[in-house]
């Protein structure tokens, strides 16, 4: 359907969508006074503000969606994440007394039998184990043309969106994340459960630190063997799995495995926790495998030498070729892992986070090329919703986007530049080495966002040069008295943002001071015009610390008075001696 034109229309999509009855509909209309003359962009603005529909719902309806707002009664609020099966929803419970999230598998994959036997095993592994570190499932239903799950609703950070925005992580956090994986896992395999798809995009890492696997579309599951047999049909038995993280011998007979191949994916996921790199970086998938197969990992000490060895050689016993030499549980794993592991806790937005996460994902489908014909594959890619435009993360080599000068978590270390180039990168680009750089104007890590005065929708940094003004077309458009057409830049230059002021007439003011040209963080506000603000922004914050940092001001101050009173006391003791004898006298 059209996007509507009148409120009559918009408020017939609203009914249509079936979020409202006819009645709630007029209801609504006589509460706030809403007259058929008004726009349906100023109705929906009003809704939303109201809290009487999200942003998620008035934008469908606005674009004359209203199908698939509500799936068998539950009431998509918005967008949580997507994958190659689908879309993930947060949803309100029919009854209206929780909020769930709803996998939804694609209508292009609605008849796929690869895809349905995937979703089975992720339900059947979901309702099966019972676990805190496991996403629980609670039911696999449809509606007849829809597939989805209903499963609880975590609002977590993946732990590759966490090492590709912000890189590696401390040990102490990265052995804290696999002692809780190695802990969910070991009770799926002892409920007869093999994951065999483990890689950082499969877990979520929660503000308090607790950390969940999930996925469990590729798992073997002891008595399933028909959905194990479709997947061998559709995708083929020898490689399930994903090529970065997959074990030697799941690369050779994905039915041939037991729980020791998931301690060998995890071994590669906390390689990469813990280095940024993956720990084989080849250019071709069948490389990989036989790397996978043939040669060993580096040891995580030799990358990040403050590690300790004690980790390191945690890590390369996890990924020993043979099962027979490593750890023979996940239960040993964590064993291993439980002197080391620190929990942390992260502060991050999550709704700005899940705004992030749409956006890349629509930029993503757009740039994608059109179906093709070729024969599927089981191997799936790592970079997930991360890998688009401007973000220089590539699954074959390391996980390297910028850094950001501000928002950290309590875990990334300070980041190295990528040995390898970007994946936007021609693969025949070369520089001199000795050739002088001023000035690179790499593409921003994601995660930058804008903040702007009466606007409800944050806008994100997607560029290295954004011009600021009045002017159409700008990046950042802007109206009001006192801002010029161009009235300045924000550039990502050098790793980090900074702004450019241009205008000859209008001033810009940073934090309240005027500005021509400084350097932003996280919370710089720049002023334009009349009381105009635009404030910078990260996703993902840093915790406070527990314990404040010492006041190097104050200690400073305090040991110049010591120092005043030491001299002040020793001049007076050579300029008048008699009181030093008085004092000694009036002690003895």
């Amino acid at each position: 359907m059209q996007a509507p034109v009148t409120g009559t229309e918009f408020f017939k999509l609203l009914e249509k969508s079936g979020l409202l009855t006819q009645d709630q509909c007029q209801r609504v209309g006589q509460r706030y006074s809403l007259p058929q003359t008004q726009s349906p962009q100023q109705i929906a603005e009003l809704l939303v503000t109201e809290r009487v529909l999200t942003p998620f719902q008035a934008e469908r309806l606005l674009e004359g969606r209203y199908r698939g707002l509500v799936i068998d009664g539950y009431r998509i609020r918005e967008v949580l994440g997507f994958g190659g099966m689908g879309c993930v929803y947060i949803a309100e419970e029919p009854t209206g007394e929780r909020k769930v999230a709803l996998k939804v598998l694609s209508t292009e994959h609605a008849l796929d039998a690869g895809m349905l036997a995937r979703l089975k095993l992720e339900a059947a592994a979901g309702m099966r184990i019972h676990h805190p570190g496991i996403i629980r499932t609670h039911r696999l239903a449809s509606t007849g043309a829809v597939h989805y799950l209903v499963m609880d609703l975590v609002r977590g950070i993946s732990l590759h969106e966490l090492v590709a925005l912000h890189g590696p992580l401390k040990y102490t956090m990265a052995c804290d994340i696999g002692l809780q994986a190695a802990e969910a896992l070991h009770a799926a395999h002892q409920a007869g459960i093999i994951h065999r798809d483990i890689k950082p995009a499969n877990f979520l890492v929660e503000s308090s630190g607790q950390a969940r696997v999930l996925d469990f579309g590729l798992a073997m599951i002891a008595d399933t063997s028909d959905d194990e047999f479709s997947l061998s049909m559709v995708f083929g038995h020898d490689c399930l799995g994903t090529p970065d993280y997959i074990s030697p011998e799941q690369s050779l007979d994905s039915r041939k495995v037991d729980p020791r191949a998931d301690v060998y994916s995890l071994g590669a996921t906390l390689f990469v926790a813990l280095t940024g790199k993956v720990p084989f970086p080849d250019k071709s998938n069948k490389a990989k495998l036989e790397a996978q197969r043939t040669r060993p990992a580096r040891n995580v000490c030799e990358l990040k030498p403050e590690i300790p060895a004690e980790v390191g050689a945690i890590i390369q016993r996890m990924l020993e070729k043979d099962p027979a030499r490593r750890y023979q549980s996940a239960a040993e794993v964590a064993d291993a892992l439980r002197p080391f592991a620190v929990r942390k806790s992260l502060q991050f937005d999550f709704r700005e986070l899940i705004t992030l996460r749409a956006k890349q994902a629509k930029a993503r489908a757009e740039a994608a090329p059109r179906k093709s014909s070729a024969p599927r594959s089981s191997i799936s890619n790592t970079a997930d919703w991360l890998r688009t435009e401007g973000l220089e993360i590539n699954s074959a080599d390391s996980f390297s986007a910028a850094e950001t000068p501000a928002a950290r978590t309590h875990a990334p270390e300070p980041r190295r530049k990528p040995a390898s180039p970007p994946a936007t990168a021609p693969e025949t680009s070369s520089r001199s080495v000795s050739a002088p750089v001023t000035q690179t104007t790499s593409p921003p890590p994601h995660g930058w966002t804008l903040r702007i005065t009466g606007r409800r929708e944050l806008q994100p940094l997607l560029r290295a040069r954004n011009t600021v003004g009045t002017k159409p077309g700008s990046d950042i458009q802007l109206s009001g008295e006192g801002i010029d057409e161009l009235h300045g830049r924000i550039d990502y230059v050098n790793g980090s943002w900074t702004y450019q002021h241009e205008s000859k007439e209008c001033p810009t003011l940073l934090n309240e001071h005027p500005c021509k040209r400084a350097r932003l963080t996280h919370g710089s506000v720049l002023r334009f015009g009349n009381q105009l603000q635009v404030t910078l922004l990260n996703a993902i914050q840093p915790a406070q610390p527990t314990v404040a940092k010492r006041p190097r001001k104050l200690l400073l101050w305090t040991l110049l008075i010591l120092i005043l009173l030491l001299v002040a006391a020793a001049a007076l003791v050579l300029l008048r001696p008699d009181l030093l004898e008085s004092a000694k006298a009036a002690v003895f």
